[in-house]
């Protein structure tokens, strides 16, 4: 009897102590997932992805998403009068009008760019209409760009404009990284290809293009203009895409909290500390301090003379190199010689064709 009193006791203890360990676990892998999407989704988002208890969150799948490529114009040329306190004013100001307008429609921050964002719209929570709360999340920054210009005139601050780019496909999503860092984020040729429509913007001159496939099921929607048959860099498939101008039906404006406009606190450089002057010893001991040689040499580093130069032989005639070396045939290369000049097949290939421009001439995307 008292031997089976041991084994229930051990076994008890044996199972409060696996419980013990999968609460943990738990705990753990809660504290994971809120890790790491409380940095690119609104709080809400989070608690429901807690709630589903996915196990599949980090792990990488196919998955169709549509991807929102922002940045600033020319951005490097924008701050290159500015100080570093005023460069990251705007990035503050300018993370805090995308990233509002992106969480608002459902969408999480992938990458904070050096000048831009990256935000996914269908991951890590399927989005039927991802497609729409993309477009719509762009028009809302191109807005809310537009209308910061008010601000920074009175402000006696020069605007930037931007480019957006975007992209529906299918996509691996998952957490990358290595070992001390990890993030979830989407890779595939569909999201090189929402930068490189990022990048057709600037050259079309244009806020918004977004892909046919985007744009595909949204026509009735939004005010499109067709471009296409453009050469994109570093890829293989041309332009086919679409200048967003605007939304037919629905329109609804959306303004930003106050608090979404924040300032970094910058603290002033450290002074720097007095020279204390030579080290001397207690006053009973004696301290012999360096002689320094006066002159020129103490101030002035001694000046780098040059060697001088070995007189160069003569070049050896033709006769004598004919005589020294044998004929293999090579052709002679004298003094002058160049490459045989052919009208008909020139060395360098021709320019690449121009490219072609879309001129937004009616101005930025309708009621703004």
């Amino acid at each position: 009897m008292g031997l089976l009193v041991g084994l229930f006791v051990v076994a008890a203890i044996a199972g409060c102590a696996l419980v013990w360990r999968r609460w943990l676990a738990e705990r753990r892998e809660l504290a994971r997932v809120r890790a790491t999407f409380a940095r690119y989704v609104a709080p809400s988002v989070v608690e429901l992805l807690l709630a589903r208890k996915d196990e599949r969150l980090f792990t990488g799948r196919a998955v169709r998403a549509t991807v929102l490529v922002c940045r600033i114009r020319d951005f490097a040329r924008f701050i290159e009068p500015l100080t570093p306190e005023q460069t990251l004013r705007y990035l503050n100001e300018f993370y805090g009008l995308t990233g509002t307008a992106i969480q608002r429609h459902r969408g999480i921050i992938d990458t904070l760019l050096g000048d831009g964002i990256v935000a996914l719209f269908g991951v890590p929570l399927d989005n039927p209409t991802q497609e729409d709360d993309a477009l719509q999340a762009a028009l809302d920054v191109v807005r809310h760009v537009v209308a910061m210009r008010d601000r920074w005139a009175k402000q006696h601050r020069k605007p930037f404009t931007v480019g957006i780019g975007v992209n529906t496909g299918e996509v691996i999503a998952g957490d990358a990284g290595f070992r001390d860092r990890r993030e979830f984020t989407v890779v595939g040729s569909e999201a090189t290809f929402a930068h490189r429509l990022q990048e057709a913007a600037f050259d079309l001159n244009a806020f918004i293009v977004a892909s046919r496939s985007t744009c595909a099921s949204l026509a009735d929607e939004y005010q499109l203009v067709p471009v296409a048959k453009i050469p994109l860099s570093g890829m293989r498939r041309l332009l086919d895409a679409f200048v967003v101008r605007g939304r037919r039906r629905g329109i609804e404006h959306f303004i930003v909290p106050v608090d979404a406009l924040v300032e970094t606190t910058i603290e002033p450089a450290a002074a720097p500390s007095p020279d204390p002057g030579p080290v001397r010893g207690p006053a009973t001991s004696t301290v012999r301090e360096p002689v320094f040689a006066a002159g020129p040499t103490a101030a002035e580093p001694p000046l780098a003379r040059p060697r001088p130069r070995r007189p160069v032989a003569p070049a050896p005639s033709a006769a004598s190199t004919a005589r020294a070396a044998p004929d293999f045939g090579a052709p002679s290369l004298g003094r002058g010689w160049m490459f045989p000049q052919d009208d008909e097949e020139p060395i360098l290939p021709e320019p690449p064709p121009p490219r072609a421009t879309y001129e937004d001439r009616a101005g930025p995307p309708l009621d703004l």
